[in-house]
């Protein structure tokens, strides 16, 4: 089997996990903006990574023009956000919002905690972290949005990686 990694990332860290899951499945990695329906014919699984940005996955919006190719291959989505491991009400939520309901069940999709430097949000992104910071009730939420955080771990990617060599894909 043929394996691909496409992925579309905001401030970096879906970037960094995308980089190292290529290293270690020795798959080509692809920018979301040159990933055309065309070129899905070519491989038999496809690894797909998007961050999160207020609740929406930024890999949407590909995800429902390509739905058609991609029912066709085996699928893996890694979801880089702020969302803590413990909070499966939130990864539920965030699962039945981006993606439509055949998707949803022939995807495999893993959340791995991402990374959040205050100093490098742009002027707007930070305000609406500010915002939410303000409306949330849960002190240590409230805090990881006021402080920034820094949650990624390359050992995150083992339960993903253990799955997509299940899968047989072609090194």
């Amino acid at each position: 089997m043929k394996g691909i990694i496409i992925y579309q990332g905001r401030y970096g860290a879906t970037d960094q996990y995308a980089h190292w899951l290529a290293d270690a499945l020795h798959v080509p990695l692809l920018r979301v903006e040159s990933a055309t329906t065309a070129m899905l014919a070519g491989y038999d699984v496809v690894i797909l990574g998007s961050s999160v940005y207020v609740g929406n996955l930024l890999i949407a919006k590909w995800l429902d023009r390509n739905a058609g190719a991609l029912a066709e291959k085996k699928v893996f989505l890694f979801i880089v956000c702020g969302t803590t491991a413990d909070d499966t009400a939130q990864q539920q939520q965030i699962i039945r919002n981006n993606l439509g309901k055949a998707l949803s069940r022939s995807v495999s999709w893993f959340f791995l905690p991402g990374k959040c430097v205050i100093s490098g949000l742009s002027w707007k992104d930070r305000f609406i972290l500010k915002m939410g910071a303000w409306l949330e009730k849960d002190p240590k939420k409230k805090a990881a949005m006021q402080q920034g955080f820094n949650h990624m771990d390359r050992k995150k990617l083992d339960p993903l990686i253990a799955a997509v060599e299940r899968s047989q894909i072609e090194i």
